[in-house]
């Protein structure tokens, strides 16, 4: 009896690409269980019909699994769900397998995702442990009610299980090399290819725009340092000499970030690659930064948010101006490359509160800031701001939103929330996305 296999799909479009992460943590779990599994990645597709059709010619998966990374890119107006549909359709044309959609994106809103892009069957959530059960009981809606975060049909309607939440100590995810990081390159003219490394999943914050608590849980789980330092070294024997740490906050908690640091350092490793991460500005001592400098780190990305108090509080934050002064303070002095993103334009926001924010960023002159949002914050469906924004009214009739309000309930397509307050910069926001969409298709090469 041969051994069943799987496809898994890459269907992210958006440039720079990222390196899909997850279908290298998805193959290793399918052969440790005797599942083949081969990966197709269209991100740099100049043709996804042609290639999705010469791929799969003499091959008959058992199942194909298509990741859905993003709903849309956070920044523009553009809608990534609309492209993945198109690649689905496509892929529909070149196989007969039964088809299961996971990743971020979906899991944000599965059962609308799904009836979107007519498919029947997805996994929310972590997919190591609920794939390779899927594939061992394809067919077999019994055995449905037991596999982790699955969504599926039954008798006309969408079941959706309770998430898995896995003891990542017991799931080794280091072994690297299913993913081909050629694509992946720092910039078009560097020859050094790029990855990402997750250390933990879930968060226990509260930030009222995040779904992350929603689809990795709401208690932190930690991977082993050992793991996590495993497969750092595992990429550099692939050439991947730069990745990012693909965590929300990789200062949480703060210890298990030292002991990363600690073991990075004693391996060598800081002579070899480099790395990005983003953080917060609570916990991060003098020592953390020290560290996170000696074991190579390139560049930080410090989610600060706000220079208010008031709209800290009001996103949902656990820190507040006094943590954000002292963490621009221990980065600078310990010469940490750190960039500070801020998320302006949420409930309540006023330019007497934006104003804050300057007179802080004047005040303590950080060597970079980032807007989130130009400004803005994107409404995503089972987040906290989705049911403050429910509470107001969901209707454009609601001067807090912008975006795709009519025949949009489930907020699949992106709605932006910009305190009225601010409403002297719509204008520039609009003008700001639509030359970002635009950007988008020109860049994004044809499907």
């Amino acid at each position: 009896m041969s051994a069943k296999s799987i496809v898994l799909v890459n269907s992210n479009r958006w440039k720079p690409g990222a390196p899909p992460v997850a279908l290298d943590y998805l193959a290793s779990a399918c052969v440790d269980k005797g599942i083949e599994a081969e990966i197709l990645d269209l991100c740099y597709s100049k043709n996804t019909a042609q290639d999705i059709r010469a791929f799969f010619k003499g091959r008959k998966p058992d199942l194909i699994g298509i990741t859905i990374r993003n709903l849309d890119d956070v920044y523009y107006s553009c809608f990534l769900l609309a492209g993945v549909k198109v690649i689905i359709d496509q892929i529909k044309q070149a196989s007969d397998a039964p088809i299961v959609l996971g990743g971020s994106g979906f899991s944000i809103a599965p059962a609308q995702v799904l009836e979107y892009c007519g498919v029947d069957l997805g996994i929310a959530g972590e997919g190591e442990e609920a794939l390779p059960m899927l594939v061992e009981n394809l067919g077999d809606t019994e055995a449905y009610s037991s596999i982790p975060g699955l969504v599926y049909r039954l008798e006309g309607n969408l079941v959706q299980n309770p998430l898995g939440m896995m003891d990542l100590s017991k799931l080794n995810l280091s072994r690297r090399g299913y993913v081909d990081h050629s694509p992946y390159l720092i910039d078009p003219k560097s020859k050094t290819k790029t990855g990402a490394v997750q250390t933990k999943r879930g968060c226990s914050q509260s930030c009222i725009y995040c779904v992350v608590p929603a689809i990795e849980g709401g208690c932190v789980r930690l991977r082993p340092i050992k793991h996590i330092v495993d497969e750092i070294e595992n990429l550099a024997a692939l050439g991947v000499y730069s990745f990012w740490f693909a965590d929300s906050e990789f200062n949480y908690p703060e210890k298990h970030a030292k002991d990363i640091c600690r073991e990075i350092i004693a391996r060598g490793l800081p002579e070899v690659i480099s790395w990005n991460a983003y953080i917060a500005p609570k916990p991060f001592s003098k020592e953390l930064a020290e560290l996170m400098k000696e074991a190579g780190c390139k560049s930080a990305v410090n989610c600060i948010d706000h220079g208010s108090d008031v709209m800290l509080e009001r996103l949902g934050k656990d820190f507040r101006v006094q943590d954000i002064k002292d963490a621009i303070v221990v980065a600078r002095e310990a010469g940490l490359n750190t960039n500070y993103c801020l998320m302006l334009g949420g409930p309540g926001d006023t330019i007497d509160a934006m104003l804050k924010s300057l007179e802080l960023l004047l005040s303590m002159r950080p060597i970079k800031v980032t807007l989130g949002e130009i400004p803005g914050v994107r409404v995503y469906p089972n987040s906290p701001l989705a049911d403050i924004v429910k509470d107001e009214g969901f209707s454009p009739k609601n001067r807090n939103l912008s975006g795709t309000i009519r025949d949009n309930d489930g907020l699949l397509k992106p709605v932006y929330y910009l305190s009225k307050y601010l409403s002297i910069f719509v204008p520039v926001v609009k003008a700001w996305r639509s030359f970002g969409s635009l950007r988008h298709r020109s860049k994004s090469g044809g499907r």
